[in-house]
C-alpha cells in the first residue's frame, strides 16, 4: 500500500489532478467521517458520466485497458463503457457506496458544492462544472444502489 501510495504521489505531482479529486476533498473536510478513497467512491461515477464526453480518447483508452473487448468498439462507446467498468470495479471492490450511508443530507451536499471551487482541480477537468452542476453530481451519489 505504500508503494502504491507513492506511486500515486507520483502520478499527481506529474499530472496532476481533476474535478472529482478537488470536490473529493471538500467532501472529507465537511464529513470527517468519510475517508478521501471513499469521497472519490462517491462521485466517480457520476463525474466521470458528466466529464467522459470531452475526453472521448482518455476516457476510451481507460476503458479498454479495463476491458479489451472495447478495442472492437468505437472511441465514443469504449469512453462510455469505461464508466460502466469503473462501477464494475467500484462494486467489486465494495466501494459501490452512497452518501446517505454516510448520513449526509442534502444541505450537506449543497454546502459541498458550494465550497467545490475552493481547491484549483475543477480547473483541470476536460470540461468545468459550475458549483449547480455539481450539486447535481453529488446528488446522483446520494442513494445509489
Amino acid at each position: 500500500m505504500a508503494w502504491a501510495d507513492t506511486c500515486g504521489g507520483l502520478a499527481i505531482a506529474n499530472a496532476g489532478v481533476t474535478l472529482p479529486h478537488g470536490v473529493g476533498m471538500t467532501i472529507s473536510g465537511h464529513c470527517p467521517e468519510i475517508l478521501h478513497g471513499e469521497s472519490l467512491a462517491l462521485i466517480y461515477p457520476s463525474f466521470m458520466r458528466f466529464t467522459y464526453p470531452h475526453a472521448i480518447e482518455k476516457f476510451a483508452r481507460v476503458g479498454r485497458i479495463f476491458n479489451a473487448e472495447l478495442a472492437k468498439v468505437s472511441d465514443e462507446e469504449a469512453a462510455e463503457m469505461c464508466c460502466e467498468e469503473i462501477d464494475k470495479l467500484l462494486q467489486d471492490i465494495g466501494m459501490w457506496i452512497n452518501f446517505r450511508q454516510f448520513g449526509v443530507d442534502m444541505d450537506m451536499l449543497e454546502r459541498i458544492a458550494k465550497r467545490s471551487h475552493d481547491l484549483p482541480d475543477y480547473k483541470s477537468n476536460p470540461v468545468i462544472a459550475d458549483k449547480e452542476e455539481i450539486f447535481r453530481e453529488l446528488k446522483a451519489g446520494y442513494e445509489r444502489v
